[in-house]
């Protein structure tokens, strides 16, 4: 159901690729560091309404580099959301949603973006306010790992502060989880439609 939430991602590319372009040096950068972090919220339908819930990722790093063709690049983002802090605002449906999620085993749910072209993605989301990029991401819930097309967009810049938005849909089928209900009568859908919020900041320059 999330990140997550991390999810990724798509923005730690933006915030590199602000910083690369103030140096812009003759010979490549070396490599700059961001933190991260972000808001999720995810609404999952069910055969009464749809439940609105939010979680929080652990904060993070990435390095922001040059590749072997000079690109800038984040070679790679990684994301945990922890499946305690997850909440739907109602205890009962919360136990259930973690005993789905098999918290005990698998406590966090896992995002990773590797290789993202940081001025790609810049100049496509730059573009306006609906301007929007798509992202690549591999999602681990569980046992199960499925990569996900996710959508970046919702950027903005000031100096070394970079926000903007993840969004992407998620298949509890896809990773093996089963839909829990309520009485054998409410079900809750199989769809879950994901938004992380992420903030990002440069602790470096190259």
């Amino acid at each position: 159901m999330k990140v997550r939430a991390g999810l990724c991602l798509a923005t730690l590319i933006a915030v590199f690729s602000c910083s690369s372009a103030r140096a812009a040096p003759a010979d490549p950068p070396a490599s700059a560091t961001i933190g991260g972090a972000c808001d999720v919220a995810f609404v999952v339908t069910s055969t009464l309404h749809d439940v609105p819930g939010s979680g929080r990722c652990l904060p993070f790093e990435a390095v922001l580099a040059r590749d072997a063709t000079g690109r800038t690049v984040l070679p790679v983002v990684e994301v945990d959301v922890p499946v305690a802090g997850m909440d739907t605002r109602n205890k009962s449906r919360d136990e259930q949603m973690r005993e789905m999620f098999r918290s005990d085993r698998f406590p966090r749910i896992h995002a990773a973006a590797q290789d993202v072209d940081v001025e790609r993605l810049r100049k496509e989301m730059g573009k306006g306010r609906e301007g929007k990029a798509p992202l690549d991401l591999l999602l681990r819930i569980g046992e199960v790992e499925r990569k996900i097309r996710a959508t970046a967009g919702n950027l903005t810049e000031s100096g070394d502060r970079v926000t903007f938005d993840l969004e992407f849909p998620v298949s509890l089928r896809e990773f093996g989880l089963k839909a829990p209900s309520v009485l054998g009568i409410i079900r809750v859908g199989d769809k879950v439609s994901v938004k992380a919020a992420f903030t990002l900041t440069v602790s470096g320059h190259p």
